[in-house]
C-alpha cells in the first residue's frame, strides 16, 4: 500500500522539472526522470533505463501509456523501499504528449 506522505508529495508536484539521472534520484521527493522503456513488467508497471541505472515505474491503477523501446519522461516520486520504484504522476511521451495519472489511496 502506498503511503499518505508519498500521496501528498505526488499531489504537490506541479510540473516536469529538469530530469535527474536515475542513480541520483532522491527518495521520497518529487523527481523527473528520462529514459527508455526496456520492459513491461505488469499491467501497471514498466522498467525505465538511462545511462546511470534502471528503475521500476508504477502507474496503477491507470493503464500503461508507454511501449517498449519508447523514450519517456516521468514525473513522480521515488519510494523509500527496496527495490526502488517510482510512483508516476505524469508521463511525457516521445511525441510531446503528456498523460496525467491518478492514484487513489486511503
Amino acid at each position: 500500500m502506498r503511503s499518505a506522505a508519498l500521496a501528498a508529495i505526488l499531489l504537490s508536484a506541479a510540473a516536469f522539472a529538469v530530469p535527474v539521472p536515475i542513480a541520483k534520484a532522491p527518495r521520497g521527493q518529487p523527481v523527473t526522470l528520462t529514459g527508455k522503456v526496456t520492459r513491461i513488467t505488469d499491467a501497471d508497471t514498466f522498467r525505465l533505463k538511462d545511462e546511470t541505472g534502471v528503475v521500476s515505474v508504477y502507474v496503477g491503477p491507470n493503464r500503461l501509456p508507454v511501449q517498449v523501446g519508447e523514450t519517456v519522461t516521468v514525473l513522480g516520486a521515488l519510494e523509500e523501499g527496496f527495490p526502488p520504484e517510482v510512483v508516476a504522476r505524469a508521463i511525457r511521451r516521445e511525441d510531446g504528449s503528456e498523460v496525467a495519472l491518478r492514484h487513489d489511496w486511503s
